[in-house]
């Protein structure tokens, strides 16, 4: 009974918190002029369009000193206007305020962590029932890693190598600044100053354009039918949609074919009814070769969500046990999305000149399908409003898309593919049916498709080289990917600190079924919320680079302050990834190892191929190192080696994943506009 009381209220608390997180209501804001804004380098469309709004607001902050002239607007804590303040404006002084107001915990903020603290206390009482020390250690019971401690290891390896390119970055960052005239103060970088100079550093060029290489949506579709089919040995066709089936009138569906003869032969494969080889057959659109579907929802529409990302419609699972159990599985619409898989088994090898057969095996598997949304900008002549539109294909090759955004959209694509191709027996989400650890391997990997695609080494339908698409070779603008990581790191390092922490339960609010007992004095609870930020301090502290002493001419602050502290309340996978957050990171790390070993050299190998689609169709279930060794391929490692790393997974290499981090930056240093 304490058990399912306990998670009863851990599920229901997590999903308040959750939604919480994605809607703040805090009020918190100042007034500043229209005039001082544009002076700034605010856009003033921006401006139009929040003046032609009626906003009220209430808040106790004021700016020190007033700055007259214009009409007056709310600058929110966390408004859109508020974010382009800390990218565009010029005013140190504005974006410091900015800053600083976002760091300032709201009422909205310590009801959060209130919240927060009771949620950790719930997972480390479910983590003792289920006979583990702490939750840490339950999130980890099937993962790669194994324990708490092995990801400690692995986060702090990652950061000491991350060290000397972080502070490279920083101080390409303060030069730039200097040398530009953007970076006055003389102390060096302040947390305030990033967002605005990498904005202004990403815009520049050594001709001093804003031009980047950019890709049309119809270009990237056609790129990536080609990986798929040339690799995984699959197809990508565009089919028509039925009156209705879409819930806008630009939503495209795609569908994923496979040979039915490739598919047969895996799926009845362990069949000890016949192991005869499945009648050959082409990769035709046929119902049969149907592997899964995908609706590209891909502009922008009036409350639609801002979001990049896949979301599952429908995984796939076996469905062969409930039908031979004559469970009724769904209606017509619902059975419309069941596919029936069945062959003829003929002799067997061991009796190929018998005459003989065998019975009919059969497969039920219910179809996925999966949605790949995002909001990109449509042509300003057409109006996404209406109940009809334009041709789709014009919009294709209207709407172009920067390096940035292609790899995100690669990066998706990869979910899609796992998804897609996932053969659980029983329901998996997003292709993954075990732990976290594996879900961003196949986006990470996918993104690393991007420089092929922008470099033009893709062929085209007709055979030939398409041409390379903006400049020349990799991309010039510099990534400061190493500074991405960090960020990664240290909300990683965050999550592994905050459920490892156990609350003290005389101090905490009683479960929501005790109605009767006690509530703790509210300084109980802020002594115990204090005790947990000092726990999430030492995940910094014990790394004195991060939390130790300046830089001089780079930054007079730690390095973790420049970069930022991940606020508690804020951060919003501390409720979904539960002290598996780190899984990103190890999935970027496995990604580049894997593309160093198995693809650089021909990004489109079948042999390769087939390697991947069987890590694919496992849906993740196999969590250790040894799907990422045997993508890698043999030779790349000994026998020893791979028996090491699979005992001890946190020893993975981390040198392609810096190799490529080093990459991204070096390619921009030698364009920098200054010595």
């Amino acid at each position: 009974d304490r058990y399912l009381r306990l998670l009863t209220e851990e599920a229901t608390l997590a999903a308040g918190i959750a939604e919480r997180q994605e809607t703040p209501q805090s009020t918190e804001g100042f007034l500043v002029s229209t005039d001082v804004l544009l002076a700034s380098g605010v856009p003033a469309s921006l401006l139009a369009q929040l003046q032609g709004e009626k906003r009220s607001f209430f808040s106790p902050r004021r700016r020190p000193f007033c700055r007259r002239g214009g009409d007056q607007v709310l600058v929110a804590a966390h408004s859109e206007l508020a974010h382009v303040i800390l990218r565009q404006s010029a005013d140190s002084g504005l974006r410091r305020e900015v800053y600083e107001l976002q760091r300032l915990p709201g009422k909205d903020d310590k009801e959060t962590e209130k919240q927060l603290l009771r949620l950790l206390h719930l997972r480390q009482e479910l983590a003792k029932l289920r006979g583990y020390p702490t939750w840490t250690a339950y999130a980890q019971r099937d993962g790669i890693l194994k324990t708490p401690d092995k990801i400690n290891a692995f986060l702090s390896r990652l950061l000491d190598a991350l060290r000397p390119g972080v502070e490279s970055d920083l101080k390409t960052l303060s030069v730039f600044g200097a040398s530009s005239g953007l970076l006055r103060d003389a102390k060096g970088l302040d947390p305030w100053d990033l967002p605005f100079l990498l904005r202004a550093y990403s815009v520049r060029t050594p001709d001093g354009s804003t031009g980047a290489r950019s890709i049309s949506i119809r270009d990237l579709l056609e790129g990536m039918q080609s990986v798929v089919e040339r690799l995984l040995g699959l197809r990508f066709v565009r089919a028509p949609t039925a009156k209705g089936e879409t819930w806008h009138w630009s939503v495209l569906r795609y569908e994923l074919h496979e040979a039915p003869s490739s598919r047969a032969s895996r799926l009845f494969s362990f069949s000890p009814s016949s192991s005869a080889s499945p009648p050959s057959s082409s990769l035709d659109a046929s119902s049969s070769s149907l592997r899964g579907v995908l609706y590209l929802d891909l502009w922008a529409r009036p409350s639609k969500t801002r979001l990049l990302a896949q979301f599952t419609v429908r995984g796939s699972k076996r469905l062969s046990y409930a039908h031979g159990q004559g469970w009724r599985l769904g209606g017509p619409l619902w059975l419309s999305a069941v596919q029936r898989l069945s062959r003829e088994g003929a002799a067997s090898e061991d009796e190929a000149s018998a005459t003989a057969t065998v019975a009919v095996e059969e497969e039920l598997r219910q179809i996925p399908c999966a949605a790949l949304v995002c909001s990109l900008p449509p042509p300003p002549e057409v109006d996404v409003t209406q109940p009809t539109g334009p041709d789709v294909d014009r919009l294709l090759e209207a709407t172009s898309l920067s390096a940035s955004l292609t790899r995100s959209l690669l990066h998706e694509c990869g979910h899609v593919l796992h998804s897609l191709l996932s053969e659980t027996e029983l329901q998996h989400l997003s292709g993954t049916r075990g732990a976290v650890d594996f879900a961003e391997f196949p986006s990470n990997l996918f993104e690393h498709f991007s420089a092929p695609l922008l470099d033009g080494y893709l062929a085209s339908p007709t055979g030939r080289a398409r041409p390379a698409l903006g400049s020349d070779g990799r991309g010039k603008a510099c990534n400061f990917a190493h500074l991405g990581a960090l960020q990664l790191l240290l909300h990683a390092c965050v999550d592994q600190a905050f459920y490892s922490f156990v609350p003290g339960v005389s101090e905490l609010p009683p479960c929501s079924g005790d109605a009767l007992a006690p509530s703790p004095p509210p300084e109980a609870v802020d002594a115990q919320l204090a005790a947990l930020r000092g726990c999430l301090d030492t995940a910094f502290s014990r790394h004195h680079w991060l939390a130790g002493d300046p830089r001089p001419g780079v930054t007079e602050q730690p390095i973790c302050d420049v970069v930022g502290r991940p606020q508690m309340a804020r951060f919003e996978h501390l409720v979904h990834y539960g002290g598996s957050y780190f899984c990103y990171l190890l999935c970027r790390v496995m990604s580049s190892f894997a593309w160093q070993h198995a693809f650089a050299k021909d990004p489109f190998d079948r042999e390769t191929g087939k390697r991947l689609h069987a890590i694919l169709r496992r849906g993740s279930i196999d969590c250790s190192l040894r799907p990422i060794l045997e993508l890698a391929g043999p030779g790349v490692l000994s026998e020893t080696q791979k028996e090491q790393l699979l005992n001890n997974p946190h020893l993975l290499p981390v040198e392609p994943f810096l190799e490529e981090l080093h990459a991204d930056d070096a390619s921009a240093a030698a364009e920098l506009p200054f010595p």
